[in-house]
């Protein structure tokens, strides 16, 4: 829940950014940890879309391509493009060989959804909401460009 409250905390600092934490939807099946209202303000997230999701994941270990799976068939269920998967421990697999949860971020874009991994290491690196605005702008264009989530480790 930590991990959530400061993701949430941090998007709403960004302007133009509006959220809703812990909804569930009406047949009791599937959570959304964040749900995210961007009215695209130049000094935002303009790039971003109107509507995305977050997910969070506070695990001592990477999150899983079926948890992957889950948050992008929220995306589907929903007719939502983007998706934030925000982890402890980053996901499985490798993003080079597009192994385990890699090769779900990177055959989402195939169905228009994308999905961004953030880790709790580099939120923490953020000193200000133009560094985070940064972080998430470099992850969206790097997922455009390459396919794939960004190996852990820092911005290319």
């Amino acid at each position: 829940m930590a991990l959530q409250q400061l993701f949430e905390y941090l998007l709403n600092k960004v302007p133009g950014v509006l959220s809703r934490a812990n909804t569930v939807d009406p047949f009791q099946s599937e959570e959304i940890d964040i749900a995210v209202a961007n009215t695209r303000l130049n000094n935002g997230l303009a790039c971003f879309p109107h509507l995305f999701l977050v997910e969070c994941k506070n695990w001592a270990t990477p999150v899983d391509a079926a948890s992957v799976a889950m948050l992008i068939d929220k995306l589907r269920n929903r007719h939502v493009e983007l998706g934030i998967m925000v982890t402890t421990k980053g996901i499985t697999g490798d993003p080079n060989s597009l192994r385990a949860a890699h090769h779900k971020v990177a055959m989402a874009q195939g169905d228009g959804r994308r999905v961004l991994v953030v880790t709790m290491d580099e939120v923490c690196k953020v000193a200000t909401t133009d560094e985070f605005v940064d972080l998430l702008v470099d992850r969206l264009l790097f997922l455009i460009a390459s396919g794939t989530s960004l190996s852990y480790g820092g911005r290319r």
